[in-house]
C-alpha cells in the first residue's frame, strides 16, 4: 500500500511539472524586444533572451536566436543549443529530427531528449519507424568511379548500424520485419531488426498483408509466405522470359540492345554470311546456321570480360586494362542457357539490313534486324551502306559512349538500366494468360454472335500491321507500316506491380502464326451492343496471336468496337493496328492508301456482322475455343 502510494505521489509530481510547463507562455519584452516564458501570474520564469519563441509541448519549447533554432527545458536549459534551421517535435520514442543547411544543402540528423545526437546530422534523409523503433537514413556513401552517391542504412532507436547504406529507399516496417530496395539492381527482399536477411534480395515487388507477405519473383512467380517466412502458395505467370544478366559488369550493363547487343536473334534474323570478295560491292548470301533451334530458342549476342587474350579482344580504356570479347549464346524460348555456340568473336561491321558478326574466327553471321525475315532456308540480299566497325577500344567496337558506361557505377543509374532490362525483356506478360472463361449462359450467347466469318478468318504476317488513321476528305487515309509493334500495359495487383511498353510481334520460326478475332462480354455501354439476338448485352474485340498449330499464345489487343471497316480492312484507331485482307495489300515501310467513303463503324454488333461478310473463312481458320 505504501508503495502504491509512493508511485501515486511520483505520477502526479510529474503531472505538476508538466502542467507548470505547459503554463508557461511566450511573451515578448517590450523593451528588449526579446521573448522570454512567463507563468500564469505573468512573472518572468525564463528570463527574455530570444528571438522567437514557441509554446512548451511535452516539457520542451523550440526558441530562436539569431535565425537558428534550438530547444530548451522547463528550466530554460538547453537541450539542443540553438544551430539548427529546423528542429521537430520529440515522437513516442524521444527522438525528434533536426536539420541544419550547408549552402543548398540540408542535412538532417536525430536527437533524443537528453540532447544528445543519435544520428549525426550528416544525413540527406530521414525516416523513423516510431513503433518499431527504428530509424532510416539516407547518406552519401563513397561508390566505385562514381564518388559519393546517397544510400538508405538502417539503425535502431540507439543509432547503432544494423544495415550500413545500401538500399535505394527508406524500408518499410511492420512486426520487426522490413521490405527493403536494392540499391544495385532495384530488386526487393525482406530483412528483420536484428540485421538478418529472411528473403534474399531478387524480387520484384513485396506487400505485406497481416502477418504474411506477398512477393511477385523475379521470374513474374507470385508466392505467399506466412509468419514464418514458409512459402504457402504460388503461381506463375507463362511467357515469362529470362532477361540478358548485366552480371554486374557496367559495360555489359550499357550495351544492352545498343545495336545487336543483348537483342534476341531468332532463326529468321541470325543467319550465316557468305560475302564473298570483301563484300562491300556484292548481294551477301544468307543460309541457315548449323544449329540446333528447336522451337523459339533465340541466340544472344554478349560482351563478357576476356581473360585469355582471345584474338579480336578489346580494351576498355577506363579500366584497369579490361579487355572483352563477343559471345553468342543460345537459349530456350523461356531464356534457360542451352549453350555458348560461339566462344569469342566480335562485330566486324554493319550494312543496311544488320550487322556482321565474327564467330571465332571461323565463321561470318549477319545479325538482320528485322525479326520476322521470310524464313527461307537460303537468301541473298544487296549489302547496302556496309561499313567497317573500328575495334580499337570497347566503345567504338559496341557503338558506346563512355558517359552511358559511367552511369553503371551509379547504384541509380544501374537500378534504371536493370529495371529496363528486367522490363523490356518482359513486356505484355500478362498477355499470356487466357481471357476469362464466359459464364454458362453467355455460351450460347457468344457462339451465335461469332458465327460471322469475320471470326473464323485468319490474319498472316503481313497482314496485321500498324497504321495511323486520319479521316480526310476523299475518305479515310491510312500510312501503314510493314512491321507489327504492339503497347502492352502489365498491372499485378498482389503484390502491385506495373510496366508497359512497346514490343515488335516475332510471326513464329516459320512466319506462320495468326491473328484473329473474337468477342468477350463486357459491363460496358460504350463496347459493341448485341442489337441483333435481342440479348441488350455488350461485347468488346479481342485481337490474339495463335501458334501454326492453332493453339492460342497471347493477346495482343482488346477494344471496345472496331472504329473503321470496309472490304478487307479493318482499322483499329485507339490500337494504331490495321487487319488487312485485300487483294493488293503490297505495302512498305511507309505505305499510304485512301479507302473512299468509309465512315466510323457503329458500335453495333449488326454493323460488325455485315463487315464480316467480305472475310471469307480459309484453312486452319477454325474459331478458338472458349
Amino acid at each position: 500500500m505504501k508503495l502504491r502510494s509512493i508511485f501515486l505521489g511520483i505520477c502526479l509530481l510529474c503531472l505538476c511539472i508538466t502542467a507548470a510547463a505547459q503554463d508557461l507562455k511566450p511573451v515578448k519584452d517590450r523593451d528588449s524586444k526579446l521573448f522570454g516564458y512567463q507563468d500564469k501570474s505573468k512573472n518572468w520564469v525564463i528570463p527574455p533572451s530570444f528571438n522567437a519563441a514557441k509554446r512548451f509541448n511535452g516539457g520542451f519549447a523550440v526558441v530562436e536566436v539569431q535565425g537558428l533554432k534550438g530547444l530548451i527545458d522547463e528550466s530554460g536549459a538547453w537541450v539542443l543549443k540553438p544551430e539548427w534551421d529546423s528542429i521537430d517535435k520529440f515522437d513516442k520514442a524521444g527522438l525528434c529530427e533536426v536539420m541544419r543547411k550547408e549552402g543548398k544543402t540540408k542535412l538532417r540528423g536525430i536527437a533524443n531528449s537528453s540532447g544528445q545526437m543519435v544520428i549525426p546530422a550528416e544525413c540527406l534523409s530521414i525516416s523513423i519507424s516510431p513503433n518499431e523503433g527504428i530509424i532510416m537514413a539516407e547518406r552519401y556513401v563513397q561508390t566505385q568511379r562514381s564518388g559519393l552517391k546517397p544510400l538508405w542504412g538502417v539503425y535502431n532507436a540507439e543509432g547503432a548500424e544494423i544495415f550500413e547504406p545500401q538500399f535505394a529507399s527508406a524500408p518499410s516496417w511492420r512486426n520487426g520485419r522490413g521490405i527493403a530496395k536494392s540499391a544495385w539492381d532495384g530488386l526487393y527482399g525482406i530483412i528483420d531488426s536484428d540485421g538478418n536477411t529472411l528473403l534474399p534480395f531478387d524480387n520484384l515487388a513485396i506487400s505485406a498483408s497481416g502477418s504474411s507477405f506477398e512477393v511477385l519473383t523475379s521470374d513474374f512467380t507470385t508466392c505467399v509466405y506466412d509468419s514464418r517466412m514458409f512459402k504457402s502458395n504460388t503461381y506463375a505467370y507463362p511467357g515469362y522470359v529470362a532477361p540478358y544478366d548485366p552480371a554486374g559488369d557496367p559495360v555489359r550493363a550499357a550495351a544492352w540492345r545498343v545495336g545487336p547487343i543483348g537483342a534476341r536473334l531468332y532463326r529468321n534474323n541470325l543467319k550465316l554470311a557468305d560475302l564473298g570478295g570483301d563484300g562491300r560491292s556484292r548481294n551477301v548470301v544468307c543460309s541457315d546456321l548449323r544449329l540446333d533451334w528447336g522451337y523459339g530458342r533465340f541466340v544472344r549476342l554478349e560482351p563478357c570480360l576476356d581473360l585469355q587474350g582471345l584474338p579480336g579482344s578489346m580494351l576498355d580504356p577506363d579500366s584497369e586494362g579490361n579487355y572483352y570479347t563477343v559471345k553468342a549464346i543460345l537459349y530456350e524460348r523461356d531464356g534457360r542457357f542451352v549453350q555458348e555456340i560461339s566462344r569469342w568473336g566480335w562485330l566486324e561491321a554493319e550494312c543496311a539490313d544488320g550487322f556482321i558478326y565474327n564467330a571465332e574466327g571461323a565463321e561470318t553471321w549477319i545479325a538482320l534486324k528485322d525479326i520476322n525475315t521470310p524464313a527461307r532456308p537460303s537468301f541473298s540480299i544487296p549489302l547496302s551502306g556496309y561499313k567497317q566497325i573500328n575495334r580499337g577500344d570497347i566503345y567504338s567496337a559496341l557503338g558506346l559512349r563512355s558517359y552511358e558506361v559511367g552511369r553503371m557505377y551509379d547504384p541509380s543509374g544501374a537500378v534504371r538500366r536493370c529495371e529496363q532490362i528486367r522490363e523490356g525483356e518482359n513486356i505484355g506478360i500478362t498477355s499470356y494468360l487466357p481471357r476469362p472463361a464466359p459464364n454458362l449462359r453467355s455460351i450460347k450467347l457468344l457462339d451465335e454472335a461469332m458465327r460471322s466469318p469475320l471470326f473464323r478468318h485468319p490474319f498472316r504476317i503481313g497482314q496485321v500491321v500498324n497504321c495511323k488513321a486520319r479521316p480526310g476528305d476523299n475518305g479515310l487515309e491510312l500510312e501503314l507500316s510493314d512491321r507489327l509493334v504492339c503497347h502492352f500495359e502489365d498491372k499485378f495487383s498482389d503484390p502491385y506491380f506495373k510496366m508497359d511498353g512497346d514490343e515488335e510481334i516475332y510471326w513464329g520460326p516459320h512466319n506462320a502464326r495468326t491473328v484473329r478475332l473474337s468477342l468477350e462480354e463486357v459491363n460496358d455501354r460504350n463496347a459493341t451492343k448485341d442489337d441483333m439476338l435481342g440479348s441488350d448485352r455488350y461485347f468488346s474485340v479481342v485481337i490474339s496471336l495463335y501458334e501454326e498449330d492453332g493453339s492460342y499464345l497471347r493477346t495482343l489487343g482488346v477494344v471496345p468496337c472496331v472504329d473503321f471497316a470496309t472490304k478487307g480492312y479493318l482499322v483499329f484507331d485507339k490500337l494504331g493496328l490495321a487487319l488487312i485482307d485485300a487483294d493488293d495489300a503490297q505495302h512498305t515501310s511507309s505505305h499510304k492508301i485512301t479507302l473512299s467513303g468509309v465512315q466510323r463503324l457503329p458500335a453495333t454488333l449488326s454493323a460488325l456482322m455485315a463487315v464480316g461478310e467480305s472475310f471469307h473463312s480459309r484453312p486452319g481458320g477454325r474459331r478458338p475455343a472458349y
